[in-house]
């Protein structure tokens, strides 16, 4: 069979066009280095730590979004605040606390576009087993209508504690996926074991890059 020129482009754009589209990925995360001693891995700052990585001091939080973005090719996004926390163990944990316990949204620095973003990972710490504020600052700011939202979690021991449907409640209109949870032990001391995993979360839902 012969086919003309125009055909022929047809045909190929055709094809072109029913390939499946990459899904835009963007990974937001929030991360907060923090110097600890063995008897300060509690819940309180659990996702606060930090580790060395290819000779680079990463946040544990900071550490999972760079795997995440490694395997996906998302941008990176980090979530800022204008003021400076604390570095301290126990100083982080009282600010945290009194964040919580008085409602306060901090300011951000800067907010994401999601104009282009189909899927949205967000890597936070779980403070006093809930979010950091800077997440709730950030979910009443920005709208994720129609966006998938993958939660990623830095613990030492609550998992997801619940965020998950926190953020859904604060995003009806988004589709709030399965979550990935990272032990801050496992996270700090076997990154190899917590890479394997993160790949296999990844790979099993699709969203690793072609």
């Amino acid at each position: 069979m012969i086919f003309s020129q125009k055909t022929f482009f047809s045909l190929m754009l055709s094809a072109v066009m029913a390939m499946p589209l990459q899904a835009k990925n963007l990974i937001i995360y929030f991360s907060q280095p923090e110097s600890y001693t063995q008897d300060q891995l509690v819940d309180g700052v659990s996702g606060a730590s930090k580790l060395v990585k290819d000779g680079e001091m990463l946040g544990a939080n900071e550490y999972l979004a760079k795997e995440i973005q490694k395997n996906t090719g998302g941008e990176l996004f980090h979530l800022e605040t204008v003021q400076t926390y604390p570095t301290i163990h126990q100083p982080l944990l009282d600010f945290a606390q009194t964040e919580q316990r008085k409602n306060i949204k901090p300011a951000l620095k800067a907010l994401p576009n999601l104009a282009e973003v189909d899927r949205v990972f967000l890597v936070y710490p779980i403070w006093w087993y809930q979010m950091p504020m800077p997440l709730y600052s950030l979910l009443e700011q920005v709208d994720f209508s129609g966006k998938e939202i993958v939660p990623v979690v830095g613990h030492g021991g609550s998992r997801l504690g619940g965020t998950d449907r926190q953020i859904q409640q604060l995003q009806p209109q988004a589709n709030v996926k399965a979550g990935f949870e990272a032990y801050l032990h496992k996270t700090v001391r076997a990154e190899p074991e917590v890479e394997k995993r993160l790949a296999t979360f990844l790979q099993q839902n699709g969203y690793t890059k072609n």
